[in-house]
This record gives structure tokens, C-alpha cells and sequence, in this order.
């Protein structure tokens, strides 16, 4: 089991220069959990990438649609307040604080390409490339 990053997930679901290592994350390890306020993060990328791309509507809506529906079974509700104390201590974001509590609460890696969270939270956090490399 992984924690994975919301990037993560939009490197599965979107063809980028990342989309082959997230495929082989995947069948490296399929069990995947994300705090449920993934969602709005992603929905934010695919807003961005609509603007950027000038996509329809329609079309990331739907991507939205079927990433939650292929994704939702591994959602973990996240108590705020002990996210809220991950971050003063690991001096990250609320946000991120949510993945990485899931991490510690499972006993697992947050697979991440986010530099900061990575360099402040070592024994938490581990890039794509090294989770493939691990053994």
C-alpha cells in the first residue's frame, strides 16, 4: 500500500512525461489511499489544464468523473486536526500534512515529486523514480 499524491494520480489518468513511471507505480503496488480532499486538487489541475489547453468543459468534467470513480474506494477520511499538527511540526502545508498523516497512520510511503515535502519529511515521503527503484 502507498499513499499517493494527487499528482501522482494525474500522471495515471493524463498522458505527461511521468504517465509511464505512474503506470509502473501502479502495477508495483495497486493498492493506493489519498485523503478525500484529493479531489479538489485534481479538480483544480484539470481547471488549469482546461484553461492552458482550452479543453471543453465537458471533457475534464468527465475526466473528473471517472479518476473519482476509479479512485474513491482508496479515500481516507483524514482528522484535520491532526494534519494541522503535521504541519507546525514538519513546517508543510495543511494539505500536504493530510497525505503525510495518512502515510504514518498506515505505516507507509507518500509517493510524491513535491521537493519540499520530500526533503522535510525523508522517512515519509519517496520520488516516483525511487519507490521504482526500491526493492
Amino acid at each position: 500500500m502507498i499513499v499517493a499524491d494527487t499528482c501522482l494520480v494525474f500522471h495515471l489518468f493524463n498522458e505527461t512525461a511521468l504517465t509511464t513511471e505512474a503506470k509502473k507505480i501502479l502495477r508495483k503496488d495497486p493498492h493506493w489511499i489519498l485523503p478525500s480532499l484529493w479531489r479538489e486538487k485534481y479538480a483544480n489541475v484539470l481547471s488549469k489544464l482546461a484553461r492552458k489547453e482550452n479543453r471543453m468543459l465537458d471533457e475534464v468534467v468527465h475526466l473528473l468523473d471517472y479518476t473519482v470513480e476509479e479512485i474513491k474506494n482508496g479515500e481516507v477520511v483524514v482528522n484535520t486536526k491532526k494534519a494541522l499538527k503535521i504541519s507546525i511540526e514538519y513546517k508543510i502545508s495543511v494539505y500536504d500534512a493530510h497525505f503525510i498523516a495518512l502515510a504514518y497512520d498506515f505505516n507507509t510511503l507518500l509517493v510524491t515529486e513535491d521537493k519540499e515535502v520530500l526533503k522535510k519529511c525523508p522517512k515519509l515521503a519517496i520520488s516516483l523514480h525511487d519507490f521504482l527503484n526500491m526493492k
